[in-house]
């Protein structure tokens, strides 16, 4: 089953953490819930998100404060990457370009 928005009570239960925590991490925008029909909850993206948050916590001790930053980082660096991406294939693109008649003086 590919379900496009997982439930908010679903990823708490498979994550072993509380819905207040999600509600939480929404409100300071480290996630952004989505609705579907009756169904709250979020995007696959979004759970890896939150899987990350925990781990930044749990595993390397960074408060809310650093994850934040953290996230803000990675999210630029994402960014960028696919900016930097399309400028390398519109640049392959004009490389592969054959010569015009105009352009070979």
């Amino acid at each position: 089953m590919n379900e496009r928005i997982i439930p908010r009570e679903t990823v708490a239960r498979h994550l072993s953490i509380s819905t207040q925590v999600l509600v939480r991490y929404e409100e300071l925008g480290l996630v952004r819930p989505a609705r579907e029909g009756d169904v709250q909850g979020y995007e696959p993206s979004q759970v890896r998100r939150i899987w990350s948050i925990m781990s930044y916590q749990r595993d390397l001790g960074v408060n809310l404060a650093g994850v934040e930053v953290i996230l803000q980082l990675r999210d630029r660096m994402s960014h960028l990457h696919h900016h930097l991406a399309d400028l390398a294939s519109e640049l392959r693109s004009l490389v592969d370009e054959p010569e015009s008649p105009d352009r070979s003086s």
